[in-house]
């Protein structure tokens, strides 16, 4: 008889079943993960409201855990042995593609779960797919060979590494996307743990001024955003953002401009556009759920004085 494993599975919107599924034989090329850490992505909120694509799944993409059982060859092509903590990235690379071979295997169509439900990555591919150990809301985690993970280094926590997926998130799109260094002002809209590493992110790459925007049930996150180096916050439910903004800036407007919000409709895109007052200013719009606009004012963009 074969090893169980207890998951959760969402198998409806906003559905979850504790299911026993089988633990997998470990061969050479491969690795199970015991799961010390599952955060919940707001991606996951999200999602976890919507209906299936495919068979039922097990979510949770941002995985830390403990190397349970290694495979000779995964060993030696990852440097790694059972008993170490690493983190997990979710995304699952065929690794020859132009993506995969620039270093942008998030990219990779193998792994490109929203346009292909027969692509892997964690915490959203079904059970269907052999072996089904696909998510970290399970005690278990399938590493195949081309799983891309991280020894945690020594000294820090499962928890601490837990956040490795929205800090990278907020270096990403803060210094990478938007380009942010020594001087920039920026502006970031939505406080949630994205918006908040990015303000982190921000202020360590040498931003002169930080300015977060959040509404009236964002008022503790925007307490913290300041804990993190903010030099000015706002409320836009009880301010004139845009008024606000200038103000922080002396007239002149921000370099930078990233919007976190999720859901929040068109306003926080048109803010950006009026926010942003230098000529080649930057906008990193990373929030999914966005309403389309009838007509967009392309020219308020572009034009700048």
């Amino acid at each position: 008889m074969s090893e169980k494993v207890l998951a959760a599975l969402k198998v409806g919107p906003s559905t979850t079943e504790l299911r026993e599924l089988d633990l997998p034989p470990i061969p050479d090329d491969a690795a199970l993960m015991k799961v010390e850490v599952a955060g919940v992505c707001g991606t996951d909120v999200s999602q976890y409201r919507l209906p299936l694509r495919g068979g039922p799944l097990v979510m949770g993409h941002e995985n830390v855990g403990y190397l349970a059982r290694v495979g000779r060859t995964f060993a030696a092509h990852k440097g790694l042995k059972e008993g170490d903590l690493v983190f997990l990235e979710h995304y699952l690379p065929c690794g020859h593609c132009e993506w995969d071979h620039i270093g942008e295997y998030r990219h990779c169509a193998a792994t490109e779960w929203f346009y292909d439900p027969k692509a892997i990555r964690y915490g959203y591919t079904s059970t269907d797919i052999a072996p089904g150990l696909w998510g970290g809301f399970s005690h278990y985690v399938y590493l195949p060979l081309n799983a891309v993970l991280h020894k945690v280094p020594d000294g820090l926590t499962p928890e601490e590494a837990g956040v490795a997926t929205p800090m990278s998130n907020g270096i990403q799109w803060a210094l990478f996307d938007g380009g942010i260094g020594y001087a920039s002002t920026v502006l970031i809209q939505g406080p949630g743990q994205q918006g908040l590493c990015c303000v982190m992110a921000s202020k360590q790459a040498g931003a002169d001024r930080v300015i977060v925007t959040g509404t009236s049930k964002d008022a503790r996150r925007l307490e913290v955003a300041k804990a993190f180096g903010a030099d000015d916050v706002i409320d836009v439910e009880k301010e004139d953002a845009l008024t606000r903004i200038l103000q922080s800036t002396g007239g002149r407007g921000v370099d930078v401009v990233l919007d976190c919000t999720v859901g929040a409709g068109t306003a926080p895109t048109l803010l950006g556009i009026e926010a942003t007052k230098r000529r080649g200013g930057t906008m990193v719009v990373q929030g999914e759920g966005n309403q389309e606009f009838p007509s967009f004012p392309i020219g308020r963009l572009t034009r700048k004085g």
